[in-house]
Order: C-alpha cells, then sequence, then structure tokens
C-alpha cells in the first residue's frame, strides 16, 4: 500500500507533467528562436519541480513511517536497533542546537527551549521522526544513501536494482541509478543557479519524470518494510 507521502509525490509531480505537456502542445522541438524562450521556461521549471517533489518525497517518507517508532506503549524503546536510537538521539540533538535548515542564525539564547524539549523526549525514549529527514537542499544519491542508512538500509540503490530494472523495461549499467539520479539533481542545480535550461531537452525530461517516479515508489516500499521489520521486533511483550 502506498503512503501518503508517494500519493502527495504523485500529485506534485503532476505539474511537472501538465507543464511538459503544455511545451510539447505548444511549441517546436528544438524550439524555433522566437520559441527558445518560453520554452527555456517551462523546461527549466520542470527541472526544478521534479528535483522539488523528490526532495519533499524523501523527507514526507522517513516521516511518515518512523511515526509507527513512536506509538508508546506498544513499541519498546530499548528494543529498537542502535542505529535508530544513536540517530535518533544524535541527530535530535543536533537539530536542537543548530536548528533547521535556513533557521541557524537564531541566537544561541533562542534554542534554549528547542534543546529542553528535545532532552525531554531523548530521555523519554520518544523517537522524534524529523531526526531522519534531513536533506540539506541537496537530494543527491549520496544524500539518499546516507538518510537510508540510518535507519538500517545500507545501500538502497543495490537493493532496488533489480526492481527498478524490471519497471525501467531495459538492462542498465550497475552505476545507472546513482549516475541518473545526480544528473537530475544537478540539471536542477545548473536551472536555479544560472536561470538557463538552454541546453535542457525534451526527452531528457521526460525520462526523469519516469525514473524518479520508479525510485519513489520503491524507496517508499523498502522503507515502510524496514520500519515493519523494526517495529514488529520492538514491541512491548
Amino acid at each position: 500500500m502506498s503512503s501518503q507521502a508517494f500519493k502527495e509525490f504523485k500529485g506534485s509531480l503532476s505539474m511537472a507533467e501538465e507543464l511538459l505537456n503544455i511545451e510539447k502542445t505548444n511549441y517546436s522541438n528544438p524550439p524555433h528562436i522566437n520559441e527558445q524562450k518560453p520554452v527555456q521556461g517551462l523546461r527549466g521549471a520542470v527541472a526544478v519541480l521534479v528535483v522539488a517533489s523528490f526532495e519533499l518525497f524523501l523527507r514526507a517518507s522517513l516521516e511518515e513511517h518512523l511515526s509507527e517508532l513512536t506509538k508508546y506503549p506498544f513499541i519498546a524503546y530499548h528494543k529498537l536497533p542502535d542505529i535508530i536510537k544513536i540517530n535518533n538521539t544524535y541527530n535530535t540533538l543536533e537539530r536542537a542546537m543548530k536548528g533547521p535548515l535556513f533557521e541557524e542564525h537564531k541566537a544561541k539564547k533562542d534554542r534554549l527551549e528547542d534543546i529542553d524539549i528535545a532532552c525531554r523526549k531523548l530521555v523519554s525514549g520518544i523517537i522524534n521522526p524529523a531526526a531522519f529527514s534531513a536533506t540539506g537542499g541537496n537530494p543527491s544519491a549520496s544524500t539518499v544513501k546516507s538518510m537510508l542508512k540510518s535507519i538500517g538500509i545500507d545501500d538502497i540503490f543495490a537493493l532496488i536494482e533489480a526492481k527498478f530494472i524490471k519497471k525501467w523495461g531495459k538492462p542498465v549499467a550497475s552505476t545507472f541509478l546513482v549516475d541518473k539520479l545526480n544528473e537530475i539533481v544537478n540539471r536542477r542545480h545548473v536551472v536555479a543557479h544560472t536561470a538557463n535550461a538552454l541546453n535542457i531537452t525534451r526527452n531528457q525530461l521526460k525520462e526523469s519524470v519516469k525514473f524518479v517516479t520508479i525510485i519513489t515508489e520503491l524507496i517508499d516500499s523498502e522503507i515502510r518494510n524496514k520500519i515493519a521489520l523494526i517495529s514488529r521486533s520492538a514491541i512491548r511483550p
């Protein structure tokens, strides 16, 4: 069963698909000289939306599935795997000390309440799902690996490779998943930092939508399975 995070991802990605449809319906491929600006705008927007949708999904999926471990008194904190307890503790404290991304300018005294709340949660043995969901604004392959490793999934791309190939419809190189995700994320970076989408093709964007849709579904399934396994092993007698 798909998570709410995956359903919301599909809704968000549909905006990118609609923009692709508008671009395909109204403009030549390649675009004529007088069409280059609107085509750049549409293709650039698609490149940004695809990555934004994926990044939002990563955070939402981890938090949604990890919320299963917050169901006190059914889950015994001391029975959770060490990797969950370690990352929950260190990441919760670090987030309280530094604050979420883009809020690190707050004075130390303004962090005291957040630190107090974080400490109380840790002492009480409460999992903080948000402690596992930081992307740093860059959902690259290394970020995805790190996020999933924090819950005990060592190499997510190796884990989903066979299922990906089946859905993709043709064989791919062993590095394809990592390379393609990094390519898609880097394309977003170029658009965001240079406002230049001149070299982005229609086929690249169609492939991006297909690729991200497949890996998102597979990642969501692996997170769900992992947390379900952890949950069953930590149920109170």
